[in-house]
């Protein structure tokens, strides 16, 4: 499964998290961790701080052998 993260604003609350929680499980079921994220933020606008998030997480998933 390919890694991805949500970068998430203020409506983006845990009762919208059903689909991305399924997707962790069908990753564990498949044997993979740590490959699907989401972030959340009081506005919806990116921030420095967001940003600093995906290139974290981007850096974590595409330094990971294949």
């Amino acid at each position: 499964p390919r890694p991805f993260l949500v970068s998430g604003g203020s409506e983006d609350q845990p009762e919208r998290w059903k689909a991305l929680n399924r997707s962790i499980e069908v990753n564990k079921l498949l044997g993979c961790a740590n490959r699907v994220a989401m972030t959340n933020r009081k506005g919806h606008s990116p921030t420095a701080e967001s940003n600093e998030q995906i290139y974290t997480f981007l850096e974590h998933v595409l330094a990971r052998p294949r």
